[in-house]
């Protein structure tokens, strides 16, 4: 029955050589599969934490805008007294002190430019200029700012039928958040009616619509 053994455990002392380099290759692809394998997932979760900090860095700038618009309702509802003479021309914007800000425009035309709202020479209220609010921001960021334009020729129907106007504002505030964020946006508001059975919100405003602003340019 153990015709040879001598030669069995010499086998088994000097297996062949080819089964050793197999099994070197195959160690080896496994190793890379691996390593692959683990190069993907840190690639994905790279990627999940920048999206997920640029998120938080627009919702952050997003918040700071509407905030300006609350900014700017407290300050044509409470602080500087707006009537039709206080808006500049079609297309600009004041510059000067007491009316930093104003702008005249039309229901379907803005009376601003891009370069008033943001960039270098921007010609736009910060917050709390006028309204001595103070923006909780403790990184650094650029403070909001806004324009107010006057929007003639729109009333409500309360006041055609009481003969008298209501004049109707469009609000464009910008805000900034870490990493360069900027998000902007608009908002129609009216200032209450004396005989309007709804009361005013907190700011002094009753918004009718807003949406998110695209700007061409931030520079």
């Amino acid at each position: 029955m153990n015709a040879n053994p001598p030669l069995m455990r010499w086998w088994l002392r000097h297996p062949p050589r080819h089964q050793s380099g197999a099994t070197l290759m195959i160690a080896l692809m496994l190793l890379s599969l691996l390593l692959l394998l683990g190069a993907a997932t840190t690639s994905l979760l790279l990627l999940d934490e920048r999206a997920a900090r640029n998120h938080r860095d627009h919702l952050q700038a997003r918040l700071a805008a509407q905030a300006a618009l609350e900014d700017a309702c407290d300050d044509i509802a409470r602080v500087r007294r707006i009537d039709p003479t206080t808006f500049a021309s079609p297309l600009t914007c004041r510059s000067d002190a007491d009316g930093l800000g104003l702008c005249l425009g039309q229901p379907g035309r803005s009376g601003w430019q891009p370069a008033q709202l943001v960039g270098a020479r921007a010609t736009a209220a910060t917050y709390g200029q006028f309204t001595g609010r103070r923006f909780p921001d403790k990184q650094g960021n650029a403070s909001p700012r806004y324009l107010i334009e006057r929007l003639p020729g729109i009333t409500s129907s309360r006041s055609r039928e009481a003969n008298t106007t209501t004049p109707t504002y469009r609000l464009n505030a910008v805000g900034y958040g870490r990493n360069g964020a900027v998000s902007a946006l608009q908002a129609v508001v009216r200032l209450p009616e004396a005989t309007a059975p709804v009361a005013p919100t907190a700011s002094g405003c009753r918004w009718l619509a807003w949406r998110p602003l695209y700007l061409p340019s931030h520079e």
